[in-house]
């Protein structure tokens, strides 16, 4: 069986969305960073059991107002939350997401706490990380610069949505 699942990944800027979509896509980190403009679309082919899986991923911008995820997240499946554990600013993107769109907790989400490569640069603790574990069953330690983590993220989602 053949199948396609939509998946978005949010976060503010700079958290690593761009480089985690490259590292999964392509196998590929690059220093330079280029800010995404509106959404940049990636597609990737699993086989997960019996079925042919196509991710069709939206790397969106990272967010200034909450608004515009409301257009992009249209037939959303799965989301993967990306924050960035240098940058404790980075969590607040789950509150003001879940405010402004109550209906997102419903989707099937993963979360990435990203950069774990400067795990000693971090500025979260283990409060933070049990908040997360309240409202999330699967966050991984992430780095897209190395790639620990992210193959086995992804495919977690994915599980996940063959389930759904």
């Amino acid at each position: 069986m053949k199948i396609a699942k939509k998946i978005c990944l949010i976060g503010r800027f700079a958290v690593g969305k761009t480089s985690l979509v490259k590292q999964f896509v392509d196998n590929q980190f690059s220093e330079k960073y280029k800010t995404t403009v509106g959404v940049s679309i990636s597609t990737k082919k699993l086989k997960i059991d019996d079925i042919d899986l196509s991710l069709v991923i939206w790397d969106i911008a990272g967010f200034e107002r909450d608004s515009h995820y409301k257009h992009y997240l249209r037939g959303v499946n799965g989301i993967i939350w990306v924050l960035d554990g240098t940058e404790p600013e980075s969590f607040e993107i789950l509150e003001i997401i879940e405010k402004s769109l109550p209906e997102i907790k419903q989707i099937p989400a993963i979360c990435f706490v990203n950069k774990y490569d400067l795990v000693k640069k971090w500025k979260i603790g283990e409060n933070e990380m049990q908040q997360l574990h309240n409202s999330f069953s699967h966050i991984l330690k992430t780095s897209a610069k190395t790639g620990e983590n992210v193959e086995t993220g992804f495919k977690q989602l994915a599980e996940m949505l063959i389930k759904k």
